[in-house]
């Protein structure tokens, strides 16, 4: 079963997106790999936690973003750490009939980003990207401080590795230094 802030949040395409904060509009917005940006922002001390990898059935606005109605597919979640701190929580969602040939390869990914996989890969394709604002408070059963009143940035970016499908979604942790 999909978060609550995945099914009840309001996705609008970027081009359409208010309020992003000046400090994340660029990293919003880049077409790279978030993976490369944050290694290099946090000078290399990087890494990713897997927090689940299971099949499930995606939320309603997940089957419609990836145009995959009731079907199961595997669904990862991570938090990227920078600089020993989480600074993004990802969701990636890869329908069952994505994940043929050499895309079964996403099933085993384990601790390794992927951004790193994806963006190595050739014949990639970003399609759509949408973006919104999420209460970071959501996120508090994940981490070890807990945030109250601040608001997390999200995008979600359609990707077509091999012509298939996948979805990534990024959310973006305010600092922990705001937290309380």
């Amino acid at each position: 079963m999909p978060p609550a802030f995945f099914t009840d949040a309001s996705w609008q395409p970027i081009d359409d997106a208010e309020g992003i904060p000046a400090s994340l509009h660029q990293t919003i917005r880049d077409q790279h790999s978030l993976t490369q940006r944050l290694k290099r922002q946090h000078n290399n001390a990087f890494f990713v936690r897997l927090l689940s990898h299971a099949w499930q059935m995606p939320a309603a606005s997940e089957q419609a973003f990836l145009r995959c109605q009731n079907e199961q597919a595997s669904v990862r979640e991570v938090l990227l750490f920078g600089s020993g701190q989480p600074v993004v929580f990802a969701r990636s969602v890869l329908p069952q009939s994505s994940l043929t040939g050499k895309n079964r390869d996403l099933l085993s990914l384990g601790d390794q980003p992927l951004g790193e996989y994806i963006f190595n890969q050739p014949g990639l394709r970003r399609g759509p990207i949408e973006v919104t604002a999420i209460a970071a408070r959501e996120f508090n059963p994940l981490l070890e401080s807990d945030f109250t009143a601040e608001i997390a940035w999200a995008r979600r970016s359609l990707f077509y590795l091999r012509e298939k499908p996948i979805s990534v979604c990024e959310v973006f942790l305010p600092t922990q230094t705001s937290a309380v």
